[in-house]
């Protein structure tokens, strides 16, 4: 029973970056003139849905790298001691992400099981990264590991946009030589939204 909760937990992790390589992949958007318009604007929602779990750990991710970056005299000087850096990147380095989580602090519109692999697989990066680096304090080892983590999720989303961009012209290609299928798109809308 253990091994399962293992691989399930793990498979749980590594979904987010699973998704991100098979949306990524030019296999995802190559081909998208054979595909029937409804497959399209299923390919191009599910990579915005992966653009937006993407974007919200960027957001979570460049928040803590802010936060740890704040103007450090100033900190320093209002701190008893001066020891202010050190304490806020240690109410929210490592130690804290596995007890409470990342923080809910941006409004990304996402399930909680979503905010939950995002945070799991911020997790993985974040170690991963924080193993390769050997200097410096926990603080820097933790602001460069964030740096690491940004620069990653930054490229998969320049990459994701790529797709989305291409599923999208294949659809306006199609909206203008059949006005029928903007009716057609306009009545499902109205559907749905009823």
């Amino acid at each position: 029973m253990r091994a399962l909760f293992v691989a399930s937990k793990l498979s749980r992790m590594e979904q987010l970056e699973s998704d991100v390589k098979r949306v990524t992949d030019p296999s995802f958007r190559s081909g998208l003139e054979a595909l029937t318009s409804d497959e399209l604007r299923r390919r191009k929602e599910e990579a915005e849905a992966v653009e937006t779990m993407v974007s919200y750990a960027r957001r979570v991710v460049q928040g803590r790298l802010d936060t740890l970056q704040f103007d450090a005299q100033r900190l320093g000087a209002e701190a008893p001691g001066g020891d202010a850096v050190t304490a806020l990147s240690s109410a929210i380095g490592k130690n804290t992400i596995g007890e409470r989580g990342f923080g809910r602090f941006v409004d990304a519109n996402l399930e909680d099981a979503q905010v939950e692999e995002v945070e799991q697989a911020l997790r993985k990066m974040l170690a991963s990264a924080e193993e390769s680096q050997v200097s410096g304090d926990d603080a820097s080892r933790t602001t460069s590991a964030l740096a690491v983590v940004e620069g990653e999720i930054s490229r998969w989303r320049k990459e994701l946009f790529v797709a989305i961009d291409a599923i999208r012209a294949e659809l306006v290609v199609r909206y203008r030589g059949d006005s029928g299928m903007v009716d057609e798109l306009l009545k499902k809308v109205i559907q749905r939204d009823a």
